[in-house]
């Protein structure tokens, strides 16, 4: 039998950033109009959307082909998919995906890459232990070793021994945010390895993609006081991924040519 160290390892992160839309909406039921054109009289709505970027890249190696959109978790990890079966992904493959725990995101991971082992990313693991434990009102000179000793815990693989003391913990104390983690580590039992992570070569920490939002996306989406129109994010969230994965010449040579053809 071929061992998992034989295999090709694919490494895939999603994250997602808010970038601020607007549109320009009238008012509805109003009979003011602007004073000099006397046209109806508009109102701005400002919301926050989701922009999802995501790459895949074979775990020992630099180069990597980015995807993303704003649109649904199951549309940007098939997108994700088709970039790791790009970069060479085959049924044997064995794929590492590292992400924070959005609801509904290590699900849709796993549905469409069967056998992944997912590792949820260990700064919103330790997020989550400060939260609860600032929550239950451990004091200040106390909360570091608080958590510290936990995740350390958590990391030598000793996941069910924290959930068994926190459960303890909430029966004497009842805290919803106590059972809220004790929810979460539920959840991601078998992705909070992580020494065995670390010794098998994984990263446990999703900062690549973390990173790569402020040079793909958010350099030209999020500038100092932009607002964009929804639907003109993702034609320029297209443009910002081809630049990314090195892709620029190509298209434009093949755009060129299919109106030459025409």
């Amino acid at each position: 039998m071929e061992s998992t160290s034989c295999k090709e390892k694919i490494l895939i992160e999603p994250d997602g950033c808010e970038i601020r839309t607007v549109l320009v909406n009238v008012i509805e039921n109003s009979d003011e109009r602007t004073p000099v054109y006397s046209n109806p009289k508009k109102v701005k709505v400002i919301k926050w959307r989701d922009v999802r970027l995501g790459f895949a890249r074979p775990i020992d190696q630099k180069e990597k082909v980015f995807v993303g959109k704003m649109d649904t978790y199951p549309r940007v990890v098939n997108q994700l998919h088709g970039a790791a079966e790009l970069i060479g992904m085959k049924s044997e493959s064995v794929v590492i995906g590292i992400a924070d725990g959005g609801i509904g995101l290590s699900e849709e991971l796993k549905r469409q890459f069967p056998g992944m082992q997912f590792i949820l990313d260990k700064s919103h693991l330790r997020d989550h232990l400060y939260e609860t434990a600032e929550e239950m009102g451990v004091c200040k000179e106390d909360l570091k070793k608080w958590v510290e000793t936990r995740i350390k815990k958590i990391s030598n693989g000793q996941v069910d021994l924290i959930i068994d003391e926190l459960v303890t913990e909430n029966d004497r104390n009842p805290c919803a945010r106590l059972k809220r983690l004790i929810g979460y580590l539920k959840r991601f039992n078998d992705a909070l390895d992580y020494g065995s992570f670390k010794k098998m070569g994984y990263p446990i920490g999703s900062g690549e993609i973390e990173s790569a939002h402020k040079s793909v996306p958010q350099k030209r989406l999020k500038i100092p006081g932009a607002s964009w129109n929804p639907n003109s994010i993702n034609p320029m969230l297209a443009l910002r991924i081809l630049r990314a994965d090195d892709w620029w010449e190509d298209f434009w040579v093949q755009k060129t040519k299919k109106l030459l053809a025409a």
